[in-house]
């Protein structure tokens, strides 16, 4: 007698939006979570973002705070009030306590000091994609 297992459920990878105006920043976020498992969507600017917002799903907005035009904390009130349950990060390297407390007074779950090394980067996603509920 041959037994046959059901097919393994085929799992959709998490997506992540990654913006920052700097390409160099942008494909290596891009690289890295293509490596651990992610699907990653890219934009330089927050206009792109809010595009890319309409046309894909994201499960994760990833966000650089100085970009030219709309800086990252407009860009995640925007995202949040066009798909009220997304996640944000800020990444900034001009950090301090009142751009972190306007980033999550605005929606950030989470907030990072750039430069940062991968794993720190990688964690905190993981992290803030495992919390049930939107």
């Amino acid at each position: 007698m041959m037994i046959t297992l059901p097919p393994e459920p085929k799992t959709i990878p998490r997506s992540i939006l990654i913006v920052d105006d700097d390409e160099g920043v942008r494909e290596n976020l891009a690289e890295l979570f293509t490596v651990v498992g992610y699907r990653v969507v890219t934009a330089a600017s927050a206009p792109e973002a809010l595009e890319s917002l309409v046309r894909e799903r994201v499960d994760l907005l990833l966000t650089d705070y100085r970009m030219p035009g709309p800086n990252g904390v407009e860009l995640i009130e925007a995202a949040r009030r066009a798909r009220p349950g997304l996640r944000a990060v800020l990444m900034t390297a001009f950090g301090d306590s009142f751009t972190e407390i306007e980033s999550v007074r605005r929606g950030a779950v989470g907030y990072l000091n750039k430069p940062f090394e991968a794993d720190e980067v990688t964690s905190l996603v993981d992290r803030i994609l495992s919390l049930k509920g939107d």
